[in-house]
Parts: structure tokens; C-alpha cells; sequence
């Protein structure tokens, strides 16, 4: 797909917060090794023959922790690089949502943008997402696809902030996306269709 030259950068997708890189950290790498400390702590550590000999206990509990901080922070690098993959593309056909592990492309005749509108998600909670079907979700980001609190499936590229895009498709389901202005890329949307 070639991408559109008139894509500004207000019409491309809120990227992942600090914040929520930090939460994924935490239960990727800190919650695993803080684990292993405790297990190494209260003596679940299997005895036997050390790595280093006899009397060398200590040795084994450091490299078990390393080994599962090195494991996890592996881990917590691959997905925190997905969080990049948060982007929005418009062409001659249509639009193109890829987020993390997760794609979407929509011709511009299966958008219904005569319904299509800039919400703050907490003046219109029931568009919020609220079971997680096939998605990637930390605090302040949801990836792929979930059913909002009306019950509705949608493919949602969401991150920190109140204000979102809500587009109907004729294919069955919504995209719930967050873009740096939403009322542009909406406007832009309707002006390619019209």
C-alpha cells in the first residue's frame, strides 16, 4: 500500500505512554525477578549439588536470577518494540490501522462515516473497551480487538487521553482509534469519500 504524501502528523495515532511502557517493565521483568528473589529468600530453591560445589547456595540464587531477568527483560524488549507498530496509513482505497501484533485495513466504501464521530470516552462510556477478545492491553493502551461496554466489537489502537475517533463499519464492527486529532483525520476521512 502506498502511503498517502498529505499524511500529517496530526493524523497519526497517540503512541504508547511512559507510563505504560513502565507498567509493561514491571510485570515483564520486575514481578519475575522480585519472584525469584522471594523464592530464592524463603528457601524454595531445590537443594542438592550447587553450580559451584557444595556450601554455594548463594551462587545458584544469583543465577537463577539472572538468568530470569535476562529471559524476561528479552521479553519486555520484543514487546515494548511493538509498541511502536502503532500507526495509521490512508490511501486511494482506504485505511490502514496496524497496531502491535494487530492489522486492519477498511475500503472507504465499508466505512459508515455519516455515522462516524469524535467522542470523549468519558462523556460516552459504552463506546469504552471492556473485554479484551483478541488484544493487547496495559494501562492507557489497548491493541486489536475487544467488545466495548455496549456489547459492540471493535478493532481499537488506543492510548492515554479521553478523546478518540468512533468509526462504524459495514463489516460487522467499529474502529475505536486515537488519533493526535481526531476531528482532522475525520474530516479527511469525509473528504476522500465525498
Amino acid at each position: 500500500m502506498r502511503k498517502d504524501p498529505g499524511n500529517d502528523p496530526a493524523l497519526q495515532l497517540v503512541p504508547a505512554s511512559g507510563r505504560s511502557r513502565v507498567f509493561l517493565f514491571a510485570i515483564t521483568v520486575g514481578a519475575p525477578v522480585l519472584a525469584t528473589m522471594l523464592g530464592v529468600a524463603m528457601g524454595h530453591v531445590p537443594t542438592g549439588e550447587s553450580l559451584w560445589g557444595t556450601g554455594h547456595r548463594g551462587g545458584d540464587a544469583l543465577v537463577a536470577m539472572l538468568a530470569v531477568a535476562l529471559v524476561m527483560g528479552a521479553i519486555a524488549l520484543f514487546l515494548d518494540r511493538m509498541l511502536e507498530r502503532h500507526r495509521l496509513l490512508l490511501d486511494a482505497g482506504g485505511i490502514e490501522v496496524a497496531t502491535t501484533f494487530y492489522r486492519q485495513r477498511i475500503a472507504f466504501p465499508e466505512l459508515k462515516l455519516d455515522a462516524a464521530r469524535v467522542v470523549r470516552l468519558d462523556e460516552h462510556p459504552e463506546l469504552k473497551p471492556l473485554l479484551k477478545s483478541n488484544g493487547y492491553a496495559l494501562p492507557g493502551f489497548r491493541s486489536g480487538w475487544f467488545r466495548l461496554r455496549n456489547w459492540q466489537k471493535a478493532f481499537v489502537a488506543t492510548s492515554d487521553g479521553e478523546r478518540a475517533l468512533w468509526l462504524p463499519t459495514s463489516r460487522g464492527f467499529g474502529l475505536l482509534l486515537q488519533p493526535r486529532d481526531p476531528q482532522r483525520l475525520l474530516d479527511r476521512l469525509r473528504e476522500r469519500v465525498s
